[in-house]
């Protein structure tokens, strides 16, 4: 396929749902933040229903979900709750439906953790060195301030998880909905994010991997300052390509399902390898991770954005370290400076 192919002209509204394949409903919840929806898979069977995703937690999404289990599943049960990833659109209400619904969720292992971390409001140690990575980013007072409040705010997106789940494993097979799907991890976006694959439907649901418009977010974060996780992320979409047929029809967390993923894998990975052969150039002098924005951005980073922009644009200078291509120095403030290898 030369081009994206967009099978469905219109989306639910906010809290609806229709059927995009037997048995597999497509959800659309709102999000109070720039990007203003997630969306939510809802897989029938024969005897229940299994979630994907869940929502970040806020009242009106409470609500739609209480209205959903009240009036819109019949008389068949949620029997299954899978999350992706520990992010917030993804994992906010997963505590507060496993409670209401009395099921634990399916996670991968690092997923969980992390999203437990979070969920559970025990990050306390980690936000001294949070701190000191901004800082070495070339983060001012004002900046770091900016940080210390996201924090707080994001602590109260999440519902707080019990401390039981179900392992999901690369490559493992899920009984979901009428059908088995097998369980893709991916790297990058998040330590191990997990995607399922029916190759019966023909239907891959991809979570933030595969976006049909946007590249997710691949950042380097505080608690591995030394990540590469653009590497693993370009090694995610490839194995995901030798996994899927060309027409596989996509079901994104962001955007519109659509077939050809073979098509958008090259697009994203394009993207990127022309971002990094510029910030090597721009990096003929030493810069700082703050310094890199319009390389990489076509658009001004203020300051609801610029935490996932330091974190994007780490990642692309640790992979270009990785590659023998620059080099970091650090000044006597602990600031760091990426300049070309020698």
């Amino acid at each position: 396929m030369e081009k994206l192919i967009y099978p469905f002209d219109k989306r639910p509204p906010n809290g609806e749902f229709f059927e995009v394949a037997p048995g597999i409903n497509w959800l659309r919840m709102p999000l109070p933040i720039a990007l203003n929806h997630i969306n939510l898979w809802l897989l029938e069977s024969d005897d229940g229903w299994t979630i994907v995703d869940t929502g970040m937690v806020s009242d009106e999404n409470k609500t739609i979900w209480n209205n959903i289990l009240d009036q819109r599943l019949g008389d068949k049960a949620v029997t299954k709750l899978v999350v992706t990833h520990m992010h917030l659109d993804h994992v906010g209400l997963a505590g507060w439906l496993a409670d209401k619904l009395n099921i634990d969720p399916h996670m991968t292992k690092k997923e969980f953790v992390a999203s437990s971390i979070l969920a559970n409001k025990i990050e306390k140690n980690l936000e001294t060195s949070a701190i000191e990575f901004y800082k070495s980013s070339g983060f001012d007072d004002q900046l770091v301030e900016t940080y210390i409040r996201r924090v707080g705010i994001r602590k109260n997106l999440v519902s707080p998880l019990s401390g039981r789940y179900h392992l999901l494993t690369d490559e493992q097979e899920l009984h979901l909905g009428n059908h088995v799907w097998t369980v893709i991890v991916a790297k990058g976006h998040s330590s191990e994010h997990a995607c399922l694959y029916s190759e019966e439907l023909n239907i891959f649901i991809c979570g933030d991997i595969l976006l049909p418009r946007i590249s997710p977010n691949v950042s380097v974060l505080p608690h591995q300052p030394d990540g590469n996780p653009l590497a693993d992320w370009f090694e995610s979409l490839e194995k995901i390509k030798t996994l899927l047929p060309e027409d596989v029809l996509v079901l994104p967390s962001h955007g519109y399902p659509y077939r050809g993923a073979h098509e958008r894998i090259k697009e994203l990975i394009d993207e990127h390898r022309s971002r990094l052969d510029k910030l090597h150039k721009f990096c003929k002098s030493p810069q700082r991770a703050v310094d890199v924005f319009p390389v990489l951005f076509d658009r001004k980073i203020d300051s609801k954005s610029i935490i996932l922009a330091i974190g994007e644009s780490l990642s692309h200078l640790n992979y270009l370290i990785g590659q023998g291509l620059i080099k970091m120095t650090m000044d006597k403030n602990g600031v760091k400076y990426f300049s070309q290898s020698d």
